[in-house]
């Protein structure tokens, strides 16, 4: 080899030139893959207990008669004539017919409670699967009703009685003025007194007619 290769002149070139065709070499490597990160929701589910409260039928009744009492209770006259004009054209239903008693019960009518216990009577015949979850609320207002006329029973009784004695005092006391006032037109009269002296300067007695004289 000749030595001009071996020559500091162009030593220092040849490793430029090595550094960059390994540079070049470097560049037209393909690159490595970049793994891309992404946040994802991932939705969890997780399993909770839940506890569905279910009432029986003759509960659910008992809670629905309640608040209808409490709803009723409160409603003046007016407002009940309403609401029983409503419950009339309301399809017949267990409890249309539990609230009908109901309102019943309120209005005073002369034979609203003797209604009512009719509606009650003919519920609590029924053996319809729907029906009897009401029987127990139908018996206890029945009896509270049937209690509840038993006393204006007694109350009109009494009354009709007290009516009856002051009829009777009123005719005793009637009979009463009629004796006394034959009596008094039977009693005799006292003659009346002579007229006394007549007074020095006064006006003289007036004399009595005939007739007032016989007597």
């Amino acid at each position: 080899m000749p030595d001009c290769l071996h020559s500091p002149a162009l030593t220092v070139p040849l490793r430029a030139v090595v550094w960059l065709l390994a540079l070049a070499a470097a560049a037209c490597a393909p690159l490595p893959e970049v793994t891309e990160v992404r946040q994802v929701k991932v939705p969890v589910r997780v399993p909770v207990e839940m506890q569905v409260q279910v009432f029986e039928p003759t509960d659910a009744a008992a809670r629905h008669v309640l608040a209808y009492f409490e709803r009723v209770r409160v409603m003046p006259p007016a407002e009940l004539q309403k609401e029983l004009a409503r419950l009339a054209e309301t399809p017949t239903t267990p409890a249309a017919v539990m609230e009908q008693a109901i309102v019943l019960g309120f209005t005073r009518g002369p034979n609203d409670i003797q209604r009512a216990l009719v509606l009650l009577d003919a519920l609590l015949k029924s053996t319809a699967p729907d029906v009897t979850p009401w029987h127990p609320l139908a018996r206890l207002l029945q009896a509270r009703y049937q209690e509840q006329r038993r006393v204006e029973d007694l109350l009109d009784r009494q009354n009709q009685r007290l009516l009856e004695a002051q009829r009777r005092l009123d005719q005793l006391n009637e009979k009463l003025e009629a004796l006394k006032a034959i009596e008094r037109s039977l009693a005799p009269r006292s003659p009346a007194p002579p007229p006394g002296p007549a007074a020095p300067g006064g006006p003289a007695p007036t004399p009595r007619p005939n007739g007032d004289a016989s007597r």
